[in-house]
């Protein structure tokens, strides 16, 4: 295995083993023991799909349909596992950004001309 493999299995190791790695496996078994959460969560982002779908080639989006989609949303932030996940998906994803932009820079920097 060569040394930037090796470096790249550690860093994935400690990104499986940080905190935000935790708190969203966390708040994905919590999600799970809440099935009527979780096919909520799906139906929205179905009928979220659906309707951009229908946005983008210009189709009219009836009113009974943003009525459905902001409905499931607020029971969606009304529960407080779906609070909780979204937080965690949120610092998770901040986490990788900023994995990402270390790596880009350090990239950048061997890229500069001498």
């Amino acid at each position: 295995m060569s040394a930037i493999t090796e470096l790249a299995e550690r860093l994935g190791k400690a990104i499986a083993q940080s905190r935000q790695a935790s708190d969203l496996q966390a708040a994905r078994d919590a999600m799970a023991k809440e099935p009527e959460t979780e096919k909520l969560l799906n139906e929205f982002h179905e009928h979220s799909e659906k309707l951009a779908a229908l946005e983008a080639r210009n189709k009219p989006v009836e009113v009974d349909d943003k009525h459905k989609l902001q409905e499931m949303h607020g029971k969606l932030i009304a529960s407080e596992t779906f609070k909780k996940f979204t937080a965690a998906q949120v610092e998770y994803i901040d986490l990788m950004r900023k994995v990402n932009q270390a790596i880009q820079r350090q990239i950048a920097e061997a890229e500069k001309p001498a």
